[in-house]
């Protein structure tokens, strides 16, 4: 299983390592607000029922959700929804009335160069979870129309804390990733990302904004996380993935009982 997550370090043969942390519930957001957004969907109490057989395994990016949902899936023979590949479906679904953030940052209305230099890592941050938090709620639609009454894991970075958690009919039922800085740097570094840095002017300063807004969004997650209870994984680069995955599949299995 470690050779699996060998795209998300810069040295495969260091193993993944996590820490465990669930706080008492309470009821503050983020300091990073997950809900600049104008879009409606329709209310929790519907979502949750909608919701109610999926897994949710989300977080800051580079931390490894892909390679978890992947290898929990294929284990107990089920369906994921990826988040990152619905990006150009929600780019098409989007429009400046019901998704403003979404529409106005598509490749046909912002360059590559005000992408990734337009901005401080700090605004980018901003503008990366308004435009996910609107395209989170494009995915509830997406995970609801496909979940039914079948377990369901649902994986990415634009499942925010504040807007998943008042549709989870229970709180094991999602968990976030978090990777620390040395463990985030490595990754995007092996990744090469971002993987379009080459277009604009300075290459190197994009792939240092990228990184710069990833941990911010991630110190957003975790806080967030804290604040509302919820269940977390700090990937610092001391397990393999084998033992990310067991905790993951430690938290969901309630759910996972009789599937294997």
């Amino acid at each position: 299983m470690e050779q699996q997550f060998a795209d998300h370090v810069s040295n495969p043969a260091r193993p993944v390592g996590v820490v465990l942390f669930c706080p008492v519930p309470c009821n503050l957001l983020s300091p990073i607000n997950a809900d600049r957004t104008r879009l409606q969907v329709y209310p929790p109490h519907d979502l949750k029922g909608a919701l109610d057989s999926v897994l949710w395994i989300a977080g800051a990016p580079d931390a490894g959700k892909t390679s978890v949902a992947g290898l929990l899936a294929a284990r107990y023979q089920l369906p994921v929804y990826h988040f990152d590949r619905h990006e150009m479906d929600h780019f098409a679904r989007a429009g400046p009335g019901t998704t403003p953030e979404l529409w106005a940052s598509h490749p046909d209305r912002m360059t590559t160069e005000e992408r990734w230099l337009g901005a401080s890592p700090e605004e980018m941050a901003r503008a990366t979870i308004a435009i996910w938090s609107e395209r989170c709620r494009m995915a509830f639609d997406d995970v609801a129309a496909l979940a039914g009454s079948r377990t369901l894991i649902a994986e990415g970075p634009g499942f925010y804390p504040s807007l998943l958690a008042p549709v989870l009919t229970d709180a094991r039922k999602a968990i976030w990733l978090i990777p620390t800085e040395d463990f985030k740097r490595r990754s995007a570094t092996a990744r090469g990302k971002p993987g379009n840095r080459h277009e604009t002017s300075d290459p190197a300063q994009a792939a240092k904004n990228i990184i710069a807004r990833d941990l911010l969004m991630g110190d957003s997650i975790l806080k967030a996380c804290e604040e509302l209870g919820l269940h977390y994984l700090v990937v610092d680069g001391t397990e393999g993935l084998g033992g990310v995955v067991q905790r993951v599949e430690a938290q969901f299995r309630p759910w996972l009982m009789g599937l294997d």
